[in-house]
């Protein structure tokens, strides 16, 4: 029996390099999230004349639907795996690169930093995501724009923890949420033939106060939010934390 079990610290690196996280969320649709980056356009009235990063970009199916509309788009990602994907989408205007949001560095100054799907809060260290936010406000141009997709950490906290099994190509996935220290904490346990894989998942809680903090903090302010891909108000039961904070 093999077990595996990453450096608890950087559960992050392993398993978003792994095939498994690919397998797991295939179904992720395409559909939604250009419907939601659609919004996005609309809603803000976005110029087309604009320059885009998308942090934390996974395999670029984002950040290729929005080079179909802005001027240049950049893509950045941690995991080799990720960045190898989202090559395979190609366009003039559209640029992939490895790096970590925590201090990434790179030549291009932007209009708009878009952070999607929960790609928050990924580190013990409170201050660490606040390094994400200081490095998103010096890659932006003055009066620019982050916005953040965020879990909504109240409805989260009020859920029950359930196990789920799901079998994807003959593999077996069991996952399992607790709550811990305020860090959602996701289990995953996979069974493919004989041998059995650990991962986790480990986002640390933040409600929309304690974003404004943060934000504050690292020389944004947060104008409006959002709590589902539509668009529509945020409450409690929100399926989403979505923000819009302006550099100032």
């Amino acid at each position: 029996k093999n077990k595996e079990m990453e450096k608890d610290n950087d559960w992050f690196e392993s398993w978003f390099n792994s095939d498994y996280y690919h397998l797991l969320y295939k179904n992720r649709s395409q559909n939604e999230a250009n419907l939601f980056i659609e919004n996005l356009i609309q809603s803000f009235s976005l110029s087309k004349k604009n320059k885009i990063l998308d942090l934390g970009c996974g395999k670029g199916r984002h950040a290729y639907k929005m080079s179909q509309y802005f001027e240049h788009v950049d893509g950045l990602d941690l995991s080799e795996k990720n960045i190898e994907k989202a090559k395979k989408f190609v366009a003039p205007n559209l640029k992939f690169q490895i790096g970590d949001m925590r201090n990434f560095n790179l030549s291009n100054r932007y209009n708009y930093i878009f952070n999607l799907f929960t790609s928050f809060g990924y580190f013990k260290n409170i201050n660490q995501n606040i390094d994400v936010l200081k490095c998103c406000h010096s890659h932006l141009y003055k009066d620019g724009f982050l916005l953040i997709d965020y879990l909504n950490s109240e409805q989260i906290s009020n859920q029950s923890m359930k196990e789920e099994i799901k079998k994807i190509n003959g593999i077996i996935f069991k996952t399992k949420k607790t709550i811990e220290n305020n860090f959602v904490i996701k289990n995953i346990s996979i069974f493919d033939k004989a041998k059995e894989h650990n991962y986790c998942e480990k986002v640390q809680l933040f409600d929309k106060e304690q974003f404004k903090e943060m934000l504050k903090e690292s020389g944004f302010k947060l104008m409006s939010y959002f709590g589902n891909y539509q668009l529509n108000e945020f409450n409690k039961n929100s399926e989403r934390l979505i923000m819009w904070a302006k550099k100032i």
